[in-house]
Parts: structure tokens; C-alpha cells; sequence
């Protein structure tokens, strides 16, 4: 009999930055900030914020929030084309696989949720059960909880409207969430 051979994955701990940049200069710094072997996505959005990053990190015997704080402190506040940061550190992550092979054929939201006083791991677990829901985190912070959603890219329905309606008609009609507040990037740089 052979023996069973277990393969321990390493444990991804991410974190998000939401970036000001340089007027005009967006794209340079996506590209520049993909340069970053922690940065794992790139997004660019519209509205107060420009570019929202996402961060990677196995997880180590050493917290590796220090690690993070070294990149953005170190090197992402650092660049030029910076103008401002928001670093959102999640205190407790649920992932599962991407459900698109194809980084290229990926479009993303991200809903940021309020919920009721002490039911924001519930909305986690809720918010779940949606498969255009790929990680909900939960934040300690002004919103509770933050849900990343993919879909695959298409014209009809275009990628914004697909998120309006899961958004409306079924994540924010979960019993325990407040209020929500949604991003949807206009164009994404995803490493594989």
C-alpha cells in the first residue's frame, strides 16, 4: 500500500490598499505597483478612491502584518504617483478557489457591507453561499465586512449591471446587513 501523500498549502493572509494617485497617472502607477511581487491585483476604480491593490502574504511563524506595513510604508506611500492611502487589514478571511481559469476573462467587485451590532460573521458566512461571492473578509473598521465578487466578462448583461442586481436583490437583502457600498473597476491587472 502506498502512502498518502497530504500537501499542506500555504495559508494567504491578503490585505487591501486603496490608492490616490497622481492625476492622469493612474495607469502608470497600476503597472508600477504590479512591479510588486505582494501585489497580486490591481483595480481601477472611479470615484474617491483610484486604484484599490490587492496584497498577498503566506503566512509564517512571524505575523506576517508587519511584512504589510513594511510594503506600505516602505514602498507603496513611497512612489511618486501616490497621492493618498487607506490600508484595510482584514481581522478574519473566508476564500475559496477562483472559480474562472482565466484571469483575463475575470471582472470584480467589491462590496463593502455594514451590519447589524454583532452579526457580522453570520453576513460573512451568508454572503457566502452566493458563487459570484469568491472571499468575504471581515473588517474591523467602518464596515464590517467585505465581499470580493468575479464574474466572467461579457456584454449582455454588462459586468456593472450583474453586480447591481446581486448586490440589490440579494446580498443586501440579507437580513442582518445595514447598508452597502459597492466598487466596481472599470479595467483590473490580475498576476496568475
Amino acid at each position: 500500500m502506498s502512502p498518502v501523500v497530504v500537501m499542506v498549502l500555504p495559508r494567504i493572509v491578503k490585505a487591501f490598499e486603496l490608492i490616490r494617485a497622481r492625476t492622469g497617472k493612474e495607469d502608470a502607477l497600476m503597472e508600477r505597483l504590479m512591479k510588486l511581487p505582494q501585489v497580486k491585483e490591481t483595480h481601477l476604480l472611479a470615484g474617491s478612491w483610484d486604484i484599490m491593490a490587492t496584497l498577498a502574504f503566506e503566512e509564517e511563524p512571524i505575523d506576517p502584518r508587519e511584512r504589510m506595513l513594511d510594503l506600505v510604508t516602505g514602498k507603496i506611500r513611497k512612489m511618486p504617483l501616490v497621492r493618498d492611502t487607506s490600508t484595510i487589514v482584514p481581522a478574519m478571511s473566508r476564500m475559496r478557489e477562483a472559480h474562472l481559469a482565466h484571469p483575463e476573462r475575470r471582472a470584480y467587485a467589491f462590496v463593502f457591507i455594514r451590519a447589524r451590532l454583532g452579526k457580522s460573521q453570520a453576513v460573512m458566512n451568508d454572503i457566502m453561499k452566493y458563487n459570484e461571492v469568491v472571499e468575504s473578509h471581515l473588517l474591523l473598521g467602518k464596515s464590517d465586512v467585505l465581499a470580493v465578487l468575479e464574474f466572467e466578462k461579457g456584454i449582455v448583461p454588462p459586468v456593472p449591471e450583474r453586480v447591481a442586481r446581486i448586490v440589490t436583490e440579494q446580498i443586501a437583502k440579507i437580513s442582518d446587513i445595514t447598508d452597502t457600498e459597492t466598487f466596481c473597476p472599470i479595467r483590473s491587472i490580475v498576476k496568475d
